[in-house]
């Protein structure tokens, strides 16, 4: 078997790392069944189907335990998404491993090309639509001191999406309907708990008489809330959504480029920046008000302008915005030697 170890972000605000490392496991294993995938998490992350090693805190806080699994595990291939340290780079080039470093947001870009990274990495990936065209002087620096790294760009990756019909009859879901999902995570808006505001947003829509999925939300009826579902079954219900209420991460980016049409409420800053550079474009809906009866109002406005949503997704799709998957995965087979 050949082993291919992901380091996600994990145990923090957000699951965006984490659910990224796991699509590309799944999708790896299925184009080479021989590969092993294995993962490194902080204790308390959500349990994945794959070989798993718990750490006492996300990996850039466990950094001697990390230099440590990664002796002991020798895979072929690491793949850090959203940050690391240098020490554990250096461990992995002792084992003999490529090094792939996945970058979302712009900040992490940025400390990715420093020379000590560069110097130590076969690939960086950079994910996220508001990185496509951006050019940091610090990218330039890096590249041109280490011009064998492969500097890749993805607007985002995702599941190819499931059969949608046999999903809405499980569900009970009529069309038309809604999406809320605020994206995973512990975030807060003020005083508030995040899942909760798009929860009452959510029962709130419902309320009006359009259909209303809740996804990782406390939506109450007559909403229909489910705690999670798989990527490929996310991403069938958001294509086939009339609109959809989301934060400013990866999901954002999914919904988009599925051609959904997005009210997007930030839940910190550099979602703010992804979410005000996406507005601009004109390729969503920025939320004016964070009340959950604001963002029901806003979210049931956009369903009902059929011609606004299509201005939407005729500026999503200027942006490029395609589903790197197949593309990853070819990349990260390249570098077992495919």
């Amino acid at each position: 078997m050949t082993r291919i170890l992901f380091v996600p972000v994990s145990g923090g605000a957000g699951s965006g790392e984490v659910q990224r490392c796991r699509l590309l496991a799944d999708a790896l294993v299925a184009a080479r069944p021989g590969i092993e995938p294995h993962f490194l998490l902080a204790v308390g992350s959500a349990p994945l189907p794959w070989p798993t090693t718990g750490l006492t805190a996300s990996p850039t806080r466990a950094v001697t335990e990390v230099v440590a699994a990664i002796a002991t595990l020798r895979p072929a291939v690491v793949v850090f998404d959203g940050n690391t340290r240098v020490a554990a780079l250096d461990a992995a080039r002792r084992v003999g491993a490529r090094v792939v470093l996945v970058s979302s947001r712009p900040s992490a870009a940025d400390r990715g090309f420093r020379w000590r990274r560069m110097a130590r990495l076969d690939a960086h990936w950079l994910v996220g639509a508001d990185l496509l065209a951006r050019r940091h002087w610090r990218e330039r620096l890096g590249r041109w001191r280490h011009p064998r790294v492969e500097v890749r760009r993805f607007a985002t990756v995702f599941a190819p999406p499931a059969a949608l019909p046999p999903l809405l009859q499980r569900l009970g879901l009529s069309t038309p309907y809604v999406v809320a999902c605020h994206g995973g995570g512990r975030h807060r808006l003020g005083e508030r708990d995040a899942a909760e505001v798009f929860g009452e947003a959510a029962a709130a829509s419902a309320r009006s008489g359009m259909a209303t999925l809740a996804v990782a939300t406390g939506a109450a009826a007559p909403a229909i809330r489910v705690d999670a579902l798989p990527n490929a079954e996310l991403m069938a219900v958001l294509g086939g959504a009339r609109a959809a209420l989301l934060a400013g991460g990866s999901l954002l980016v999914q919904a988009l480029a599925l051609g959904t049409p997005v009210v997007a409420l930030p839940m910190q800053d550099e979602q703010a920046a992804r979410v005000r550079w996406l507005a601009d474009a004109g390729a969503l809906q920025p939320a004016a008000g964070a009340g959950p009866e604001e963002l029901a109002d806003a979210l049931l406005a956009l369903a009902g302008d059929a011609d606004r949503c299509e201005r939407l997704r005729a500026a999503s799709r200027e942006l490029g915005l395609d589903n790197g998957l197949p593309d990853a995965v070819a990349a990260l087979l390249a570098l077992l030697g495919d």
